[in-house]
């Protein structure tokens, strides 16, 4: 017997990519431990240590933090909106807060900024689970910690509006020679 579906299903306002994904093989991939320091916004850490290590792209993985702010969305849909899902207002976590998990790619803004999206879950000293899309720049380290970057110095990550979700995201591309 088949039941109706309770899953809404999702189409997205703009033209269909011939090709939703783009995978982009590694070369000679490095990774490079850096510290989070105490004080210091995730965002000021990590372009430090990509500024350092002549890194326009990367993958992020954060291992060990406790923060004591965090500003992060989540993700929502609604039908006043033209996107089959956007972020909410900025909701915010004034409390320690000890990483559970993150990863993250690190790119830069159609401007040439660094630009890190972020996703992980957090829990309070409370036992309460926070999760979503961190704004690193408002994200601050109560302990130092630990992250590991790994170079992606063969290909551009910049952020442009994907015509299908018509939404922000990283446009990879490979470097030039």
């Amino acid at each position: 017997m088949i039941t109706a579906s309770t899953v809404q299903l999702l189409k997205h306002p703009g033209p269909v990519a011939p090709t939703r994904r783009d995978v982009m093989a590694g070369r000679n991939q490095k990774s490079y431990r850096i510290a989070l320091r105490r004080g210091e916004t995730l965002y000021a850490c990590v372009t430090e240590a990509l500024k350092f290590l002549n890194l326009k792209a990367a993958a992020l993985n954060i291992e060990h933090v406790t923060f004591s702010h965090i500003s992060y969305f989540l993700i929502t849909s609604s039908p006043e909106v033209e996107q089959v899902a956007h972020y909410t207002t900025a909701l915010h976590l004034d409390e320690r807060a000890m990483l559970v998990g993150a990863g993250a790619t690190v790119g830069l803004t159609d401007r040439g900024q660094p630009a890190i999206h972020c996703h992980g879950l957090v829990v309070t000293e409370s036992g309460r689970l926070v999760g979503g899309h961190f704004l690193a720049d408002d994200c601050v380290i109560a302990e130092d910690g630990v992250a590991y970057i790994s170079a992606l110095d063969y290909m551009d990550l910049v952020i442009g509006v994907d015509p299908e979700i018509m939404t922000p995201v990283f446009q990879p591309k490979y470097c030039e020679a």
